[in-house]
């Protein structure tokens, strides 16, 4: 993956954030710090570049947009870097919402390839001066004309981030025939029926994702899942030892810990080489074996194909699993003198002190991510 940061200011309860996530890594917070906030900073730049101001609006939602104690003055900044090239964008916000067109800039190893002030209705490139679209940011309109390739690396971390906030289990239970050919998961995992039973149909074009995901939910959730079997589209879970098609069972009658460990595997194995993919809090419904064996997983896929996959978690099960990477572990401190930006483990303490307790036991006294209770 190539270098990849992410900068945000002024956004909901991030005053700053500066971050170059890489690996399988932790964001960790108290309630309220900002572990959320930020994965919604991934989602509205994708959806900004790829659909447009009001798409990205509605994904992750308008109110309370700017940080509550930031001057009135003060624009919503967002910058997505990777490599040399380096796209941000500011919005004007008002108590009510954007108050006039937002602003845009690209550079290219410092160099101004495109800007648009706020509140203009036209933008630059190359000295020449363009209306602004109804729907598209000025990133998209230049990457669509075809003549700017070098922005590819841009183009492809934007279109490659995927972030799971919380899965319709509901919507998964309650099956109905695929009529899509998904190939990979959506946000709300409402899809996964779709997209596995599309890849059992077709190995070797999406590269054995479906066995890899029963191989690993296998070792997640022993002696649940054999394998899974689609009957006119609709899905049915086999346990190891089945020899009957009347044993398998139907999502509705299927534990919530392994949908949501099936969940979780499909959304890593659909995640595109050298992409990011987000999900808050995966500990949720899951066994600390699971838990430990997804994240082994995971490790291996980033691995393998340079995804970079950020969890946030509230789990001291989670935590002790990175207690052999503890560089991996970002804190969101909202007392450190910068501001919310994530902090390495590493780098708020020192070894010596890590190396006290697991971390989750340090994260169960309060040690590091706590609520600020005298405050």
């Amino acid at each position: 993956m190539p270098t990849f940061k992410i900068h945000v200011r002024e956004f909901r309860v991030l005053k700053r954030l500066d971050w170059a996530p890489s690996g399988v890594c932790i964001l960790s917070g108290a309630n309220g710090a900002g572990k959320s906030t930020t994965l919604d900073a991934f989602k509205f730049m994708r959806a900004l570049f790829l659909s447009g101001e009001e798409a990205a609006f509605n994904t992750v939602g308008a109110t309370a947009f700017r940080h509550a104690r930031a001057d009135s003055e003060t624009p919503v900044e967002f910058a997505i870097e990777v490599d040399d090239i380096v796209w941000k964008v500011r919005f004007p916000i008002s108590t009510r919402g954007i108050k006039g067109t937002y602003g845009e800039e690209l550079t290219r190893a410092g160099e101004v390839v495109l800007r648009a002030t706020m509140f203009e209705d036209h933008w630059y490139h190359s000295g020449e001066q363009n209306r602004l679209d109804e729907t598209r940011c000025c990133a998209k309109v230049l990457w669509d004309r075809g003549s700017d390739t070098w922005m590819q690396p841009l183009v492809d971390v934007l279109s490659g981030i995927r972030v799971y906030n919380s899965y319709w289990l509901n919507q998964v239970k309650d099956v109905r025939p695929p009529d899509t050919n998904d190939s990979y998961l959506h946000g709300t995992g409402r899809n996964i029926w779709s997209v596995l039973a599309n890849w059992k149909a077709s190995p070797l074009r999406y590269r054995g994702q479906f066995d890899w995901v029963m191989k690993e939910a296998s070792r997640a959730f022993p002696g649940l899942l054999g394998t899974i079997e689609f009957d006119r589209g609709l899905p049915y879970l086999f346990r190891p030892d089945a020899t009957d098609p009347a044993e398998g069972l139907p999502p509705s009658r299927t534990a919530d810990g392994l949908l949501t460990g099936l969940l979780h595997l499909t959304a890593i194995a659909g995640a595109k080489s050298g992409s990011l993919l987000a999900i808050d809090e995966m500990e949720n419904t899951l066994h600390p074996h699971a838990i430990r064996s997804l994240i082994a997983a995971m490790r291996q896929q980033a691995e393998e194909r340079n995804v970079t996959i950020v969890l946030t978690t509230h789990s001291p099960v989670v935590l002790n699993q990175f207690i052999n990477e503890p560089e991996q572990v970002f804190v969101l401190d909202q007392n450190h003198p910068d501001g919310d930006v994530p902090v390495r483990m590493t780098d708020l303490h020192s070894e010596e002190w890590i190396a006290q307790a697991k971390l989750g036991s340090l994260y169960e006294r309060l040690a590091f991510s706590s609520p600020d209770i005298e405050g």
